[in-house]
């Protein structure tokens, strides 16, 4: 028996013996079982008190069901980049999180750092308490979305769905095929590890092993401390283009410190050259600039929707790796562990990049910009690729193809509006269907973690149960 006792298997039979056609239509599928998704069936079920709302998740993976890739761990060092304090599911409820955490009984504070798959708890916690009948989870891929009688047809092998409106959550794409820094494409061999969040494959790693990984963003860091504690004979040489790793945050709360944005017309030039004179400013005043970039985080989106297109593409070209460095940054006892590992010299950071690669069987030679060094497996690190112009995923190379959704301009994810309703190929809105989370980066900018993701999800939520005729919301229990 299921845990939950309204999820469909995958040939969409329900555990009381009845089938997914028979049931209740559906209102709203939500394609994406992952935090985005399960954050936008959240807020859907909170915002309206129809018995006859209907919401449907479908998730390829059943095991990432509600966690998808962020919280998907079950390696407890994960931690996530937030405070818990700043991780309620729902924005009008700050403490939500932090309450759930203390009931845990783990002692956990509202400023901790919690484990990634503690939040992965959270979320199905969340599911069980208020899916009850409204939310159905069917285990399977979707192979197409039609639209269908003033609603849409999903397609998943061997079953079809009805629904209203559909809400493309599907997360973070798969990680780029990785490629040295002169477009040598590496072999699917056994020491190429593809996937960096597969801990059965890192766990298959030889204990004495030397591991090369590219990329040194916060899923290299977590792949590297898992790999090194693990084995204390392991040796991890970490290498990307610039050789950076995510700063960290301190022990203690920043101050707060509000930058005022100037009206009129704005430049990333001019907005950079703002938050070096902000930061100096605190400076000068006993702020670090930790406080200044977290300040602007409430602002980013409106900013970003100030700036045009040309504006949009200077900013990824010249500053998105800067803001990401200091903008995503790692819990203080990662960034202690880094230092720790960095100082025994089991842990090396390179710039530069993976220059060639040679396949010597069994292991193989990976020449660096200032060493070679003879590795039992390469991890690719590198990032999910946004780009829907080169995704294998079946469902969007479909959609893709019959013009239902468009690329974003800059090759963040779909193109949409800012309430995340999707553009077709001719740049008109599709009546019904929508995204959230990750793919809409190029239009909101700040679309990969909880906090703007939940914003996006509350605000979807209050337009869907305003445009299906649903009732009045529901308050939170506890």
């Amino acid at each position: 028996m299921s845990r939950y006792p309204w999820e469909c298997s995958v040939s969409g039979k329900f555990p009381d013996g009845s089938r997914s056609l028979g049931c209740p239509p559906p209102t709203v599928a939500i394609v994406g079982g992952g935090a985005s998704g399960t954050l936008s069936a959240l807020h859907l079920l909170r915002a309206s008190s129809d018995p006859n709302l209907r919401v449907v998740l479908f998730e390829a993976d059943s095991r990432r069901r509600h966690l998808g890739v962020a919280y998907g761990t079950t390696d407890e060092r994960h931690l996530l980049n937030l405070r818990a304090q700043m991780m309620s599911a729902f924005p009008d409820e700050p403490d939500h999180f932090v309450d759930w955490a203390r009931r845990a009984g783990r002692g956990w504070k509202p400023t901790d750092f919690l484990p990634r798959m503690a939040y992965g708890n959270y979320l199905r916690d969340l599911v069980a308490e208020f899916g009850e009948h409204r939310l159905h989870v069917v285990d399977a891929r979707v192979e197409d979305v039609v639209a269908h009688d003033g609603g849409f047809e999903i397609a998943t092998d061997g079953t079809n769905t009805q629904a209203r409106s559909v809400v493309l959550a599907y997360g973070v794409g798969a990680p780029h095929r990785l490629t040295t820094t002169t477009a040598q494409s590496l072999p699917d061999a056994a020491w190429h590890l593809q996937n960096p969040w597969d801990l059965g494959a890192l766990a298959r790693v030889p204990d004495d092993a030397t591991i090369v990984i590219v990329g040194s963003g916060l899923t290299a860091v977590d792949v590297a401390l898992t790999l090194l504690d693990d084995a204390p004979q392991r040796r991890v040489a970490m290498v990307s283009r610039r050789g950076d790793l995510p700063r960290a945050h301190l022990e203690d709360v920043p101050a707060e410190w509000v930058t005022p944005i100037p009206p009129g017309p704005l430049t990333v030039d001019g907005l950079a050259e703002l938050v070096h004179d902000q930061i100096a400013l605190a400076r000068r005043r006993g702020v670090g600039w930790r406080a200044v970039l977290d300040g602007l985080r409430p602002q980013s989106q409106p900013i970003w929707r100030r700036l045009d297109r040309n504006q949009r593409r200077r900013f990824l070209a010249e500053y998105e790796h800067d803001w990401h460095v200091h903008r995503n940054r790692m819990a203080p006892q990662i960034a202690a562990r880094v230092r720790a590992y960095t100082e025994t010299g089991r842990f090396t950071l390179h710039s530069g990049g993976l220059r060639s690669v040679e396949d010597l069987g069994s292991r193989c030679r990976a020449n660096l910009s200032n060493t070679t060094l003879e590795s039992d497996a390469i991890v690719n690190c590198t990032g999910p690729s946004s780009d829907i112009t080169r995704t294998t995923d079946p469902l969007l190379r479909t959609l893709l193809d019959r013009g239902v959704i468009a690329p974003d301009p800059l090759g963040l994810g779909v193109a949409c509006t800012e309430r995340g309703e999707l553009l077709d190929s001719h740049g008109d809105a599709v009546p019904g269907m929508y995204s959230v989370g990750p793919p809409t980066r190029g239009t909101v900018w700040e679309a990969i973690s909880v906090p703007e993701i939940r914003g996006q999800a509350a605000r979807l939520a209050e337009h869907l149960t305003t445009t299906l005729g649903a009732s009045a919301p529901v308050p939170m229990g506890r």
